[in-house]
């Protein structure tokens, strides 16, 4: 069975925050929440973060205290998440300490998917990816027309 993959563009900045499940109607692993909405599956059984700058955390916090899901992230980059007032002063973000710290290579089983997670450090310091079943979650490592 395919992945349905659906694309919401979430906060001030359009961040692009992706819906993975197996089927319409089964839990879902949400990669990156710039924003918590409505649009967002109330099940959810991941949440997937793939770097720590403002515009992919802006509603974790809030979408794991609605949904109950754990967060998954880079170890590296997890104290931005835990204190965002130390690096983004301007910008109201509501802190979390994620529940899995990841270095890369870890292999994820969430709502019957396995996501490869794939160390991909250059736009951040310790961004990773998530690969599953031919589709690539990439965070910021490539931008349209340039490169993250």
């Amino acid at each position: 069975m395919s992945l349905l993959v659906e694309r919401h563009e979430l906060g001030p900045v359009g961040t692009n925050c992706y819906v993975v499940r197996l089927d319409a109607s089964a839990e879902a692993v949400v990669v990156d929440p710039g924003a918590d909405t409505p649009d967002l599956p109330e099940l959810c059984a991941g949440i997937l973060i793939t770097h720590s700058h403002w515009d992919h955390l802006g509603g974790v916090a809030t979408y794991a205290a609605r949904t109950g899901a754990q967060v998954y992230m880079p170890r590296l980059e997890a104290p931005v998440l835990a204190q965002p007032e130390n690096w983004f002063p301007e910008i109201p973000l509501q802190p979390y300490n994620a529940d899995v710290l990841l270095d890369g290579g870890e292999t994820l089983e969430l709502a019957g998917i396995s996501f490869e997670t794939l160390n991909v450090p250059g736009h951040s310091p310790g961004h990773v990816a998530y690969y599953a079943d031919g589709a690539l979650f990439s965070g910021d490592v490539l931008f349209a027309g340039s490169v993250g």
